[in-house]
């Protein structure tokens, strides 16, 4: 299958998905649930700490924002190197790396992510307002890193447009 028609059809599945999943969330909302509220409040309670005061909630926002610009980066940056290093089956010889250090970085970084989407589950489900900082804030490192990525490699195809899907058109 070509590669564009597989990324076109596999985001096209997903967005599909994803819209089916926060159409259920409001369809289905429990008005009484404290989730759908936004900003401080004092029945807003995040991982048992009552963010009650405006200081208390930018505190927190900070916290998620610097949370998920250091989950992107370790991610999309140093997440590649040990997995090039240590799971390809087909990467024998390694240069750049001790045997030592590629299972300590390998085992250490592994640790952080999974400590990581714990916390990054407690962010998304603690109400809906920090889910979005949290959405927005990932959006934005991660844009920057894939930049960064980008301007590291040569492109040989210069098509210079960029198809934008837009609805009502569902052409693969």
């Amino acid at each position: 299958m070509e590669k564009i028609l597989l990324l076109k059809l596999c985001i096209y599945v997903n967005i599909g998905i994803l819209f089916l999943s926060i159409l259920s969330f409001f369809v289905f909302n429990n008005v009484s649930s404290s989730y759908f509220s936004i900003g401080w409040s004092d029945n807003f309670i995040f991982v048992s700490v009552i963010i009650d005061t405006p200081l208390k909630y930018f505190i927190l926002c900070l916290f998620i924002i610097i949370l998920n610009v250091s989950e992107i980066f370790l991610n999309d940056l140093a997440s590649p190197l040990i997995q090039f290093s240590t799971y390809n089956p087909y990467k024998i010889d390694i240069n750049d790396f001790s045997r030592f250090e590629l299972e300590a970085y390998s085992n250490v970084i592994f640790f952080i992510q999974i400590c990581k989407r714990f916390l990054i589950v407690v962010v998304t489900l603690s109400q809906i307002d920090i889910a979005v900082i949290s959405l927005v804030s990932s959006q934005i490192s991660a844009s920057f890193v894939i930049h960064y990525l980008l301007d590291q490699k040569k492109f040989l195809n210069r098509n210079v447009y960029v198809e934008v899907p837009h609805y009502g058109s569902i052409d693969i």
